[in-house]
Formats: structure tokens, sequence, C-alpha cells
């Protein structure tokens, strides 16, 4: 595989469940042995409990304060933390902090970012499209297990 090079104003910003994402590198780039990608998230804001059956994930503190459950763990982390989600572990997280956090994350093998998109262009919404939004994770190897255990009701 020859050197990638992914020139900061070339990555894609997606908006969905009241996040930012910014693809910045799809498996389509890596041969599918990886996709990265940024997440910039409000306040009290979190994914539904989930598993990824096929990718093993990573998470990279850039910027605010998370609550991470993997599997029964439930941990801390901050600016410089790094995490990892084996495939097959359910997880969630939640910005903890009182300003927008910032999230690297990676999964490989790659492909996984395609979900991203699909639900960015339907437009897609947490709760009322949640049946739509299980069948397309579906296809990504991504089930859902409900709502957000580290969020307050």
């Amino acid at each position: 595989m020859k050197p990638i090079h992914i020139p900061a104003d070339s990555t894609v910003a997606l908006h969905v469940f009241g996040v930012e994402i910014r693809v910045i590198l799809n498996a389509g780039a890596t041969g599918g042995s990886l996709g990265l990608f940024q997440e910039i998230t409000p306040p009290q804001v979190g994914p539904p409990l989930h598993v990824h059956h096929h990718e093993d994930e990573f998470f990279r503190i850039i910027e605010g304060r998370y609550r991470f459950r993997i599997g029964t763990d439930d941990l801390e982390a901050g600016a410089g933390d790094t995490l990892v989600a084996p495939r097959g572990v359910p997880h969630c997280f939640l910005n903890v902090g009182d300003g927008p956090g910032t999230i690297f994350m990676g999964l490989t093998p790659g492909g996984f970012e395609g979900f991203f998109g699909r639900v960015a262009a339907d437009s897609l919404q947490v709760p009322a499209d949640m049946p739509r939004i299980a069948q397309l994770g579906s296809e990504f190897g991504l089930e859902f297990l409900g709502p957000n255990p580290l969020a307050s009701p």
C-alpha cells in the first residue's frame, strides 16, 4: 500500500444524532483495513449502548471529559486518554464535561464509517427513526442494545 496523506481541509463533516462527525480516513483509502473519524460531542450526549460485531474500536480523547461503559466496566477519561472496545463487547460513552468534547476514533477493519454517511444522507433522527437506524446498523454489523445507561433519565 502507498503512503496516505489526508489534508485537513478534505475531511467530510456529517451531522448525525446531534453530533458532528468528521470522516478523516475511510476504508477505501486503506484497502479496508481502517476507518478514522473525529466526533465533537455536546455535553450530556453520547450514543446508545451498542456492539460492533466486526470491528475493534479505539477512542482517543482530544478535549473534554467522558464516561465510558465498555463491557461491565465504567471508566472516566479525559484529554490524552485512550480506550479500546474490542469487537463483540457492548459499549457506549457520554460527554460528562461542561462544554463540547472531542474524540478521535478508529475502527479496524474499516468500513463502519459508511454507517454515518447513510444516516446523514437519509436525515435519520433518534428516537423517531430508530427502527430504520437499527436496520442500517445491522447492515454494518452494529447492534443497538438499548438507551445509553450513563445518561440521566
